[in-house]
């Protein structure tokens, strides 16, 4: 699928991407994989769980870049 919007381009590239990966790591598609409803629901607790950890991470990183602005901001005065 093709869009004007680049941003969804690349997620939908990303997509498509991970599916060829996880085929050719699990040898099934993710329709015809066959899991009970636990582990479907145990993996998207796990994948949310990394989800926050990472963007808690990214949190620090910005505060970090933000102080050292501030300072070098703040010793040009």
């Amino acid at each position: 699928m093709k869009t004007k919007d680049p941003l969804v381009q690349r997620v939908l590239n990303r997509i498509a991407e991970r599916s060829e990966s996880g085929i050719k790591k699990f040898g099934v598609t993710m329709e015809d994989a066959e899991q009970s409803l636990e582990f479907w629901l145990t993996n998207t607790q796990e994948e949310l769980a990394d989800s926050i950890m990472y963007l808690e991470k990214l949190k620090e990183e910005i505060r970090k870049k933000e102080t050292l602005w501030n300072l070098k901001n703040y010793e040009k005065k």
